[in-house]
């Protein structure tokens, strides 16, 4: 079973964790820079918070938990996570504001393909958190186009798309158009530029067919998302200075296809 992001970051905490402290703490970050064409916008995005977890070993957790303790199965882990206000958060040496505690963003920034974005982060601590990526390469989808449609249980559903430069994963999907339908969808990451969709994605958790419109996407990333969460668990991700991903992508426009 793969680690979630969660499970291993805190997993990871707890290793860390020496029998004479009480505590850790650590800086996460997940941020991204995303050229977007469907709507079109360019934005950076970047969460910083602190984790804190207490030791197994200390006295008072070693009294808990009772196998019957409800509340402790429902947050197996003594850890808390703060969202981190006033940090100095930068893009290329640009400023990134603070919309919330925790939370910076902006918009209609000039990102560029194939260009090198840097990300620095400074604590109120003074602490100094550095990451950087590619933003990929334009490309498009070739197949399946716009309005296409398929037989679910006869037809087979091939994606291909042009080559993304400085691409590492693309990461595609299949999802139903409509929020309100029973049909799983499906997911993946890849590094080749062309998919079959299995036939599941059609259907829904009992294996009944949904027909409907459906939504074929496609991301091309550099850095960060190429992590899973068992990454992050052995090396910390790919943020300098803490624990956490930054990524670039590139989301050119998807196509709506008809399930029958």
């Amino acid at each position: 079973m793969r680690l979630t992001f969660a499970a291993a970051f805190l997993l990871a905490l707890v290793a860390l964790i020496g029998c004479d402290q009480s505590k850790f703490s650590t800086v996460i970050v997940t941020a991204q820079v995303a050229k977007t064409l469907n709507p079109e916008s360019n934005t950076a995005s970047v969460l910083v918070g602190t984790a804190t977890i207490q030791s197994i070993f200390h006295k008072d957790w070693m009294k808990s938990p009772d196998p019957g303790d409800t509340s402790f199965w429902s947050n197996p882990f003594p850890a808390s996570i703060s969202p981190m206000a006033d940090a100095d958060v930068r893009l290329n040496n640009d400023p990134v504001g603070q919309k919330v505690s925790g939370v910076y963003f902006k918009a209609a920034l000039d990102l560029q393909y194939l260009a090198r974005y840097d990300l620095s982060i400074v604590t109120p601590a003074g602490k100094t958190i550095t990451a950087h990526g590619f933003l990929p390469d334009s490309f498009s989808i070739l197949g399946p186009h716009d309005g296409d449609s398929l037989r679910i249980g006869t037809d087979t559903l091939r994606a291909v798309w042009t080559k993304s430069d400085s691409a590492e994963t693309y990461l595609v999907g299949v999802s139903p158009a409509d929020s309100a339908s029973p049909a799983l969808g499906w997911s993946d990451g890849l590094t080749d530029t062309t998919c079959i969709v299995p036939d599941a994605a059609f259907r829904d958790s009992l294996g009944v067919a949904v027909p409907g419109q459906y939504i074929f996407s496609i991301t091309a990333v550099n850095g960060g998302w190429n992590s899973s969460g068992l990454d992050l668990f052995l090396s910390g991700g790919n943020v300098d200075g803490a624990s956490g991903t930054f990524g670039c992508a590139v989301y050119p426009r998807p196509v709506s296809v008809l399930a029958r």
